[in-house]
């Protein structure tokens, strides 16, 4: 029966060869090496027959090129030989060893037969240099090429939304300074240009081949005299206070300002009282939106600060965390976007927009809950216009609409006919709203947002009218005694002077 015996080499001193490792080398007649330049491969016995594919590395375009066709090599020898096929890797066989991984995949689903032989990995004599349990600390382990690869369309990293800075880091196979440039991009996202960094080179060696530096982290790639394939980088933690751009700062600062001994302020909140800050700091970033982009971020932490704080308060009280409304979330937009996650197709967004509301549904009937109407998600305090245009397009997605965009003026003609001819002031409140809905409405069949087209006409009268105000002011003029031609006459100056 074919079959493919992968032996780990160790981290290079020969003293770290396992016995069980020695035992399948001494009794194999040719060994396959992954590469040959490795601190161990000069010590094996000589009398064996050593074949390395060290020549596929040369030939190939990327690494993905080259563990496919060792692969497919190793599969070929094993379906051909009468005896098992001996694969010497560095290290252990399944510590950072993409082509083992590979090969054991699809030795199974060809019914080959795989036998892994443990050796020590590059991990053990790190922590032994370092003097690291890598347990109590809570070591976690990367390699250095998936972290230099830069996350396509600012997607989060697969692995992780940020690196964990608030544990160690051991950084692998740091195989040249080009890397070492790439991987020190990526922490510097995370950390501080200063922050000590530790490069071990040939951890694991003795004497001259073995190096240890620690250096701050903007010189990791000035260093290439101790930059090979044996070359790793270890990261001590940041102090939380100093892991700033991170979420589990923010909520460990939030939780310290709720703690007994926090303040005082933060310690009486409730979500009541909270209640007028979360408005606030949402306009506010509306604002920034519109009038200054270059403090949205500080705003968006303000809003992100309500939510986070509002958390705490409930998890102090026992009802949820943070965790909760965060799994809440994910979930959400999961079971919502089945066009993205799952295999749903959509046409367009009219019909992204009907699984939405058949997804609630759906969501509301899991719940236990009654049927509902579909304006009964719309809140009553939203602002009014907002409220409108939500009422709307709510009606409209069950069939409520109306037949063309002429229908919607003409309605709208009629209102505002309506509101001129009421006699009273109580009927022209009422023909007024009117009016104001069925803008909505022509709002939302030109595509446009009538809370964003008369927030945009609001900053514009704000702006021209300042401007008017200073021509008043140079002029010394009283606008009351000014006559209506004279105003007109200001507002175009100011008009011009604003830009807009």
């Amino acid at each position: 029966m074919a079959k493919i015996i992968v032996v780990g080499l160790g981290p290079g001193d020969p003293d770290f060869l396992t016995a069980g490792a020695a035992k399948i080398l001494e009794a194999t007649p040719t060994v396959y090496l992954r590469t040959a330049k490795h601190p161990t491969v000069p010590f094996l016995n000589p009398q064996l027959k050593l074949e390395s594919f060290d020549d596929i590395y040369d030939r190939s375009q990327n690494f993905a090129e080259v563990y496919a066709t060792i692969t497919a090599r190793l599969l070929q020898l094993a379906r051909t030989s009468d005896t098992a096929i001996v694969y010497a890797v560095p290290g252990h066989p399944l510590v950072g060893e993409t082509s083992v991984l590979k090969l054991l995949n699809e030795a199974e689903a060809q019914g080959i037969e795989t036998q892994v032989v443990a050796g020590l990995s590059f991990i053990e004599p790190v922590c032994t240099a370092l003097k690291l349990d890598p347990l109590q600390e809570g070591l976690t382990i990367l390699d250095a090429t998936e972290l230099a690869m830069r996350p396509e369309q600012s997607l989060p990293r697969d692995k992780g939304y940020s690196l964990p800075v608030l544990r160690p880091l051991l950084i692998s196979q740091i195989y040249n300074a080009r890397l070492a440039g790439g991987v020190k991009l990526a922490l510097m996202e995370n950390y501080p240009d200063e922050h000590p960094v530790i490069l071990l080179r040939g951890a694991g060696l003795q004497g001259a081949d073995f190096a240890q530096l620690e250096i701050p982290l903007y010189e990791l790639d000035r260093h290439p005299e101790i930059t090979d394939h044996l070359t790793c980088a270890y990261v001590p933690p940041l102090p939380i206070l100093q892991a700033v751009g991170t979420f589990e700062a923010v909520q460990y600062v939030v939780a310290r300002l709720r703690a007994p001994d926090g303040c005082p302020w933060d310690r009486e909140q409730t979500h009541a009282s909270l209640k007028r800050y979360l408005i606030e700091e949402t306009y506010e970033a509306i604002h920034a939106l519109d009038e200054e982009p270059d403090k949205l971020a500080e705003e968006f932490g303000d809003l992100l600060l309500q939510v986070v704080l509002h958390a705490q308060i409930a998890a102090d009280e026992g009802d949820f965390t943070l965790a909760d409304v965060m799994g809440e979330l994910t979930n959400k937009l999961i079971r919502r976007h089945p066009h993205v996650f799952g295999e749903t197709k959509i046409s367009g967004l009219a019909e992204h927009g009907r699984n939405w509301e058949q997804i609630k549904q759906a969501e509301r009937a899991a719940k236990g809950e009654g049927a509902k109407s579909a304006l009964a998600g719309v809140p009553h305090d939203m602002p009014a216009l907002l409220q409108a245009q939500n009422l709307t397009r709510k009606a409209a997605d069950l069939g409520f609409e109306w037949r063309s965009y002429d229908d919607v003026i003409a309605k709208l003609v009629e209102e505002v006919a309506e509101l001129q001819n009421a006699p009273t002031n109580e009927a022209r409140l009422e023909e007024m709203g009117d009016v104001l809905q069925m803008l909505t409405n022509a709002a939302r069949w030109l595509n446009l947002d009538a809370e964003e087209a008369l927030r945009l006409s609001n900053n514009k009268f704000r702006r021209r009218f300042e401007q008017w105000e200073e021509i008043v002011r140079e002029r010394d003029l009283n606008p009351h005694q000014l006559a209506l031609p004279e105003l007109v006459q200001l507002w175009h100056e100011a008009r011009q002077r604003a830009g807009i």
